[in-house]
């Protein structure tokens, strides 16, 4: 699990080489759709780290805010946030919201940030940006975290800001919260797991307030909320806490705190391993009501799960006798994304592979060991208030995690960052992460980010798309984040806004720089690809994206086929014009790899164009 506890030096230091990651090709944005956007910097790359709410759109005033730490000017242990009021196309940089030396110099660190728009207001000036992070007041009293800094600014810098500090006392030992919302209503919170000694009390802090329109401030409090998970052993302690969130519906009534953890509930395929647990309230965050667990594997668990891994991959994996599928333990990764939709049904999204006491999917098999195909991106989701689950299995990722070396510390880990984005009535979802999908490298260091939409009401996908391939943030996509909401425009489209940060791999600590992904749009039309597990539809094949990409000679893809089909292809310009032709030919059922000639192809942008019983999928590919 990522470790919560480091601090940074005070001087900064270049070290050797340590990675140089691949270059992208140099091309313009104006190459797709997508426009990366340069916004604000920090003094370092610590400001991004897991995964929290640092981008927020908000539909109804078409304005979105990224909060983050600031440039070496004034320093990084202030917070500010960039704005835009028209959509995402121009920003204004670097406001600053919290001033350490206001609170005896106690640094913040990974701070959050969201918008309240009150009900039927148009007009930027009238909403309210909240912000919420950790300090470094050194009131735990077994290190240096303890304070929370929090406060509001009129959104669009119109007045403020406010800024205000709760330290650590009695029960309420802070650290780091890992989620921060606010909701339609005016409801501010903030979340945390509360721990001792690292290890989970079986205690939620909870901080919470209503923003007041007379003073304009969130006026928050905080509470302990009883959330049990220990009894089981992790790695041979009490079961701790890996990620929580909090969401609520549209309605700011129907709520959920999850989080993964062990709290013994599951059956016995479930020791040594994480898994959801999940909280709800039905009155706005009063009162809680839980716990209600997801049940991964087993005879009981979700039939996605069960049966994302190939009997080629089992066999490699366990030793003979190879256990049946409902043998297998499985388990979260660490870090997951969690929203509600329109009906007050909870949706989450996390990397899932196997587990056991040795954590043996993500410290071997999790991408630094290459085996590709043995972690899932995957969508569970109940349909009746959390009592039972389904899902469906969005992908196998190529790599897990990344780590990133810094003077004076182990190197720091980032994983595939799931997020869940929601058009604001809570009917489409968005689902976003990051990969490496390059040969030859093994790690999450080079990532781009990956989407997938979703119609709640009609329980259809769109494909899953690289978002940023042949842009700006090719490969450099690092620490990328989705937004809590995404622009609606009314037509059936819809904008789903990203940020990264581009970082020296090379060291940690150095300035960087953020960017803002715009105008990468979905449309109903998008998200009605193909139908999730509630309405059963099998594929009558499935493609994968080309082999190496960009390539210079051949390039190559899989293909699986439910039935004997007829299968042609060819690559064609982006006018469509067609200038290499493969073969065509009846193909039996099974998996086949198609070669695509390229050597004679100029450096330049191409399609490839597979058709499969007279359907055809297009994909881009990057001759070099």
């Amino acid at each position: 699990m990522p470790d919560r506890s480091f601090s940074e030096p005070a001087v900064q230091n270049t070290n050797q080489v340590h990675y140089a990651p691949p270059k992208a090709p140099a091309q313009s944005d104006n190459s797709r759709s997508i426009i990366v956007r340069q916004i604000g910097g920090a003094a370092n790359g610590f400001s991004m780290l897991g995964v929290r709410q640092y981008l927020w759109a908000d539909n109804n005033i078409n304005s979105v805010c990224f909060t983050h730490r600031m440039p070496a000017s004034p320093g990084s242990g202030y917070v500010a946030y960039d704005y835009s009021t028209d959509g995402g196309v121009t920003f204004t940089n670097n406001i600053q919201v919290y001033d350490p030396t206001l609170i005896d110099g106690f640094n913040a660190r990974y701070p959050q940030g969201g918008i309240y728009n009150p009900a039927g207001n148009t007009d930027p000036a009238n909403a309210a940006f909240g912000y919420f992070a950790p300090t470094l007041d050194g009131s735990t009293g077994s290190g240096t975290w303890g304070g929370y800094a929090y406060g509001t600014q009129m959104f669009a810098n119109s007045s403020g800001p406010s800024q205000h500090n709760l330290t650590s006392e009695g029960q309420f030992m802070q650290e780091v919260p890992d989620s921060y919302t606010i909701t339609s209503q005016g409801l501010a919170v903030a979340i945390e797991a509360s721990r001792v000694e690292l290890v989970y009390s079986d205690n939620m802090i909870v901080t919470k307030g209503y923003f007041n329109p007379e003073t304009n401030e969130f006026e928050m409090e905080r509470e302990i909320v009883e959330m049990p998970a220990g009894g089981e052993s992790i790695n041979g302690v009490i079961a701790s806490v890996a990620d929580e969130k909090i969401a609520f519906s549209p309605d700011g009534m129907i709520g959920y705190i999850g989080y993964l953890s062990n709290n013994g509930e599951n059956d016995d395929n479930s020791d040594g391993c994480y898994y959801p647990i999940l909280y709800k309230t039905m009155d706005g965050g009063e009162s809680w009501d839980g716990p209600f667990n997801v049940q991964l594997g087993g005879e009981d668990g979700i039939q996605t799960i069960l049966n994302f891994l190939t009997d080629e991959i089992i066999a490699e994996m366990f030793e003979v006798p190879v256990p049946e599928r409902e043998d297998i333990p499985f388990t979260t990764g660490f870090e997951f994304g969690l929203t509600v939709d329109h009906s007050g049904n909870p949706h989450l999204l996390f990397d899932v592979g196997v587990g056991s006491q040795e954590w043996s999917i993500f410290s071997a098999y999790g991408g630094n060991a290459g085996c590709e195909g043995c972690v899932a991106m995957t969508h569970i989701y109940s349909t009746d208030g959390g009592e039972s689950w389904i899902g469906d299995t969005l992908c196998t990722v190529k790599t897990f995690r990344g780590d990133f070396p810094w003077t004076g510390g182990d190197p720091s880990s980032e994983d595939n960052r799931p997020y869940v984005a929601s058009t604001m009535d809570g009917s489409k979802l968005f689902f976003s992460w990051i990969d490496t999908d390059i040969p030859d490298i093994g790690d999450n260091i080079s990532p781009d980010i990956f989407c997938i939409g979703y119609d709640v009401i009609n329980n259809t996908y769109s494909q899953n798309a690289n978002v940023t391939f042949l842009t700006n943030a090719m490969w450099n996509a690092y620490m990328a984040c989705g937004s809590k909401y995404v622009f609606d425009h009314g037509d059936g489209t819809y904008t789903i806004p990203f940020a990264y940060q581009e970082i020296n791999t090379e060291e940690l600590l150095d300035p960087v720089q953020f960017f803002y992904i715009d105008n990468y749009v979905l449309s109903d039309a998008d998200l009605a690809f193909t139908t999730g597990v509630e309405k059963p539809q099998t594929a009558s094949h499935q493609l994968s994206n080309n082999f190496p990409n960009p390539c210079s000679d051949v390039t190559r893809m899989s293909l699986y086929l439910e039935n004997s089909s007829v299968v042609s292809y060819n690559i064609s310009n982006l006018l469509g014009q067609v200038i290499w032709n493969g073969a065509q030919t009846k193909l039996s059922r099974g998996n086949h790899v198609l070669t695509l000639d390229v050597s004679t192809l100029k450096t330049g942008v191409y399609l490839y164009n597979v058709t499969v019983d007279g359907k055809t999928q297009t994909g881009k590919m990057l001759v070099n």
